[in-house]
């Protein structure tokens, strides 16, 4: 299945800005997605990635087709039917699988990297998904993946109260924050060392994202602003590259904060030998 050869992130020879823009064009429905995605996408620009790749929650596959589309083969595994049919159109993937996370439907042994972006928090048994990775995983490959950090919970909990924690993870789907302390751990228990930690996702920018996403739910005449902006975009309304252009532009100051304490994790584990 593939060579050992590792290979850059299509990120690699990107700008910052130029990061910004590639994040709200895969998700020009959405900027506040836009503005977390870019915050992860940095911390991944310059990792590399040992072939063959398992795209693990792939959805769509707009994420892979900004971070991975230099690789191959990458293939794709996704629970939802609707969206592993749309992931399988494009053509990053080699071929994309439906199904379960923590029953994967691929042999054991054979891929030398895993990448999973944003999903673990959304499954509940994440502990049995990352006995599924390692058990993909060739000796020696590599688990990439990103997922919120405790202080994204705490910091909504101190500003906004628990009511709004509780109703940002019902509609976001989060199960888990875990801790580095806590992700080491259970890495260790499936043979799996971390060999890097990057945060992301500052407390300046969370709370722009927080405000934008809020936003972006809103009703108004009955239907979310998110759902109004695809109206018009479908009938061409809004220009793509228009619409690109001015959430940079907004945007760019709260994206380019410093990561203080980080609201978010990459992080990087290898399958011991």
């Amino acid at each position: 299945m593939g060579s050992n050869k590792n290979f850059p992130t299509a990120l690699v020879a990107h700008s910052d800005l130029e990061i910004l823009r590639m994040a709200l064009r895969a998700h020009l429905h959405q900027p506040a997605i836009g503005l977390w995605r870019a915050t992860e996408f940095i911390m991944l620009r310059d990792l590399d990635f040992p072939s063959p790749v398992l795209d693990f929650g792939c959805g769509n596959g707009e994420v892979a087709r900004s971070v991975l589309r230099s690789h191959w083969p990458i293939d794709g595994l996704e629970l939802v039917a609707a969206e592993a049919r749309v992931a399988s159109t494009s053509d990053t993937y080699r071929y994309v699988m439906q199904g379960s996370g923590v029953q994967a439907p691929v042999t054991s042994d054979v891929y030398g990297a895993v990448y999973s972006h944003s999903v673990l928090e959304h499954i509940p048994d994440d502990l049995g998904a990352i006995r599924e990775v390692a058990r993909v995983l060739r000796p020696g490959g590599r688990f990439v993946f990103t997922v919120p950090a405790p202080a994204f919970a705490s910091r909504i909990m101190r500003e906004h109260g628990n009511e709004t924690l509780e109703m940002v993870n019902r509609r976001l789907g989060h199960y888990h924050y875990r801790s580095i302390d806590e992700w080491t751990e259970c890495l260790d228990n499936v043979g799996l060392d971390v060999v890097m930690v990057r945060g992301h996702l500052p407390a300046a920018t969370q709370r722009v994202w927080l405000s934008l996403d809020t936003l972006m739910v809103r009703r108004f005449r009955g239907r979310r602003v998110l759902d109004w902006i695809r109206g018009l975009r479908r009938r061409g309304l809004i220009p793509d590259a228009l619409w690109i252009a001015l959430w940079s532009g907004l945007l760019w100051r709260s994206f380019k904060r410093p990561v203080d304490d980080p609201g978010g994790y990459l992080i990087v584990a290898q399958r011991r030998l």
